[in-house]
């Protein structure tokens, strides 16, 4: 994950999408492997390549997802967490928020300090992604971490339960039993992340 994508392209937050790959075709030509075949440095070529890449990918999903902010400025998505949180478990957290599980786990498996709130999002990432028992035994160590914290609690509740709140307000409302899947999983983390994200700060 990178801080500032926009700062690697060398463009401001502001330019639109056309001058962005534009400027990303110009950067990609300068430091593609095959231009840099007998540069004596063809490796740190290829290192910026690949940050170029990775720079041009972020940003063009952050606007598909409409957030056209820089992740190193904004403390969105913590509530009263703010942006004490270091910025690659804010990361993470906006890519849980937005669905996009596989990215989350990417950035929380660099993160080399893992604290509750690491082993909490690993829950919550995990539990997107499909991988149930891992999720559970990341949940389960967060809360034992920090016993009094009410979200940790929560999700560990919810995963214990495989989602049976969910399946027993559907037949309530003459929805007919299912298992638990993926369907239950994205309903209890959509009201897990509404309730994080909208905790008065």
């Amino acid at each position: 994950m990178i801080t500032d994508p926009y700062k690697v392209l060398g463009v401001p937050h502001d330019a639109s999408n056309d001058e962005i790959k534009k400027q990303y075709r110009k950067l990609s030509r300068i430091y593609h492997p095959d231009a840099n075949i007998n540069n004596p440095n063809k490796d740190q070529a290829e290192a910026k390549f690949k940050e170029i890449q990775q720079a041009y990918t972020q940003i063009m999903d952050m606007r598909e997802r409409g957030e056209s902010y820089s992740y190193q400025s904004s403390g969105r998505g913590y509530g009263s967490q703010g942006s004490s949180e270091p910025v690659e478990l804010q990361a993470a957290f906006n890519y849980i928020r937005s669905g996009h599980y596989a990215e989350a786990l990417h950035v929380l498996s660099d993160i080399q300090e893992r604290n509750a709130r690491w082993y909490y999002l690993s829950a919550m990432a995990n539990a997107g992604a499909g991988n149930n028992i891992l999720a559970l035994e990341h949940a389960r160590q967060a809360a034992a971490m920090e016993p009094d914290n009410r979200e940790y609690a929560y999700l560990l509740q919810q995963l214990q339960s495989g989602g049976q709140w969910y399946r027993s307000m559907g037949e309530d409302y003459g929805y007919p039993s299912m298992n638990i899947g993926d369907c239950c999983y994205k309903l209890m983390l959509w009201n897990l992340l509404c309730g994080c994200c909208c905790r008065p700060c």
